[in-house]
């Protein structure tokens, strides 16, 4: 079997502020308190984690230096009361944006479904319902991953970083331009990380699709399987599949996992030269350490929130093409409708009879055997049966 090549079409420049805009045009004043509620948790986290940097410096010099035991406790108060409220304001915004999250997810799903039994006849045969099953119940989970992480990465992690700096500039302004020589390569290293994951999370979630419909469309029609015994044909094609999607799953982890080395050896870099240097002024050139104590707290705490920021360009690639298949299928305009005066079909006249009808796909084995009812106009007739007793061989006649 010979897979069809996926779609390498690359994302145009501006692509993710673009989706971006639209989810929060479409859905932005329904949850804007709510966003109001995990942007406030969020701004807290990243305030109090500034502080717990800062606060080093009192109590190195002020406790341990110069040993003044009237500030012992209220040094320990203001940690111990920053730690409660970054972990309050952390469950807040954790709840706040799930809430956002799978509301999202429930709207999109049944808005795709509605959107699709628009959708004309000829759509639904032309498109592998894999895909249709793929858009609907996972492609979703793309516009709910991108909205999470822009509003984290900026309003968390960004927040914090500029926190963490503006500490590390207070305490020692030279050593902190120091440290950000990092940020040029490691911006480099994201960039082209993000180009080499764009095209390849694309061709991951289209064979996956492929994959799932192929299961799908399998068991389904699994009595012309066993019929023609297609087994062995259909486990040899699933088996190529599932083959081709290890393969982009795999290239997928060792792309983006290669930003995990890069931005370790440039940390390890920057964090060894600031200990190096602090810890020569302070043996030789007799600086209080408090300063060089919160500078390094605060230079070692950023370096978590610059890696996850590295990370969420990463991370957004992925939902940027899961948020884009599904605004693909929502753009589809509908071929058929009713007319804009249409009035409402009344059936009154006219029946539906059968009258001792026999019917079999091969001469010695009727599925139908005199067969008599009659459905009248303007009435329901339900057709039960047992599986297999016909009833859809009944409709078939008719079509």
């Amino acid at each position: 079997m010979t897979l069809q090549a996926p779609n390498k079409q690359k994302a145009r420049p501006g692509e993710v502020t673009a989706v971006l805009r639209r989810i929060l045009a479409e859905n932005g004043k329904e949850y804007r308190w709510t966003y109001v509620v995990a942007v406030s948790c969020l701004l807290i986290v990243s305030g109090t984690t500034a502080f717990t940097a800062w606060i080093m410096a009192p109590m190195i010099n002020q406790i341990f230096y110069e040993r003044r035991g009237d500030m012992l406790w209220l040094i320990c108060a203001g940690f111990m009361g920053a730690s409660l409220l970054r972990g309050f304001a952390g469950y807040g915004q954790a709840v706040a944006l799930a809430s956002i999250g799978n509301n999202l997810v429930a709207r999109y799903q049944k808005r795709s479904f509605d959107h699709l039994m628009k959708l004309g006849v000829n759509f639904f045969n032309d498109t592998r319902s894999g895909r249709l099953a793929a858009q609907v119940s996972e492609n979703v989970g793309g516009v709910r991953d991108l909205l999470s992480l822009t509003l984290t990465s900026i309003s968390r992690d960004a927040v914090t970083l500029v926190a963490l700096v503006g500490v590390m500039i207070y305490q020692d302004p030279v050593l902190s331009l120091s440290s950000l020589l990092i940020g040029p390569p490691l911006i480099w290293a994201v960039v082209y990380i993000t180009r080499r994951l764009r095209r390849i999370n694309r061709e991951s979630v289209l064979i996956n699709s492929r994959l799932n419909g192929s299961v799908q469309e399998a068991t389904q029609g699994i009595a012309i399987v066993k019929a023609f015994t297609l087994e062995a044909e259909l486990a040899r094609r699933i088996g190529i599949m599932a083959d081709t999607a290890e393969q982009r799953n795999n290239k997928i982890a060792r792309v983006s996992e290669r930003l995990s080395p890069i931005s370790e050896i440039l940390g390890g870099l920057a964090i060894t030269s600031v200990l190096a240097y602090s810890g020569y002024r302070a043996l030789y050139l007799g600086q209080p350490p408090g300063a060089v104590f919160s500078f390094i707290t605060a230079l070692i705490m950023a370096y978590d929130p610059a890696r996850r920021l590295a990370r969420t360009q990463v991370g957004m690639e992925r939902a940027l093409v899961n948020a884009r298949m599904i605004y693909e299928l929502l753009d589809l305009e509908p071929k058929q409708g009713d007319a804009a005066d249409a009035v409402e079909a009344r059936i009154t006249t006219g029946e539906v009879r059968f009258d001792n009808v026999t019917f079999g796909y091969s001469a010695d084995m009727p599925v139908l055997r005199d067969l008599s009812f009659t459905a009248a106009a303007g009435k329901v007739t339900a057709i039960v049966g047992a599986s297999g007793a016909g009833k859809s061989t009944l409709v078939a006649l008719l079509q």
